[in-house]
């Protein structure tokens, strides 16, 4: 996981990487031992649950 800054619950971040590049969302819940952050995505208009790798999102200016 990050360490700078450290991802936490309720969080807004951008997802930087993967099919879902480029969509902004909450972070619901992390996973330290699957170093996954589960977050949620708006996708054709329905809040969609994603598992992303931290590495995978950065944090949204002014959140």
């Amino acid at each position: 996981m990050p360490t700078a800054p450290e991802l936490q619950a309720r969080d807004t971040v951008l997802v930087t990487d993967g099919p879902f590049a480029d969509l902004t969302g909450p972070i619901r819940s992390i996973d330290r031992e699957r170093r996954r952050a589960r977050l949620v995505v708006q996708v054709f208009g329905d809040d969609t649950l994603i598992d992303v790798l931290p590495s995978a999102v950065g944090a949204v200016s002014g959140s």
